[in-house]
């Protein structure tokens, strides 16, 4: 479950006092549970992976390029 503030974008686990926004005060919050963009994302490491075989796989094209 999230707290989602409609005013300042706030978004927690934790509401604030008497169901308003911890950050800005507002009473403009929704309960929300999980949304897809949370659940689809892959981890962080397999991000990371493919960022680094991406550039690999650049640069290896650049040198060859440069040599060929």
């Amino acid at each position: 479950m999230a707290y989602i503030c409609k005013d300042c974008s706030y978004r927690g686990k934790q509401g604030g006092q008497l169901g308003g926004c911890p950050a800005c005060g507002s009473f403009n919050v929704v309960l929300k549970g999980a949304s897809r963009a949370e659940v689809a994302q892959p981890p962080g490491n397999i991000r990371l992976a493919l960022l680094v075989v991406t550039w690999a796989v650049f640069l290896g094209l650049v040198v060859w390029k440069l040599f060929t």
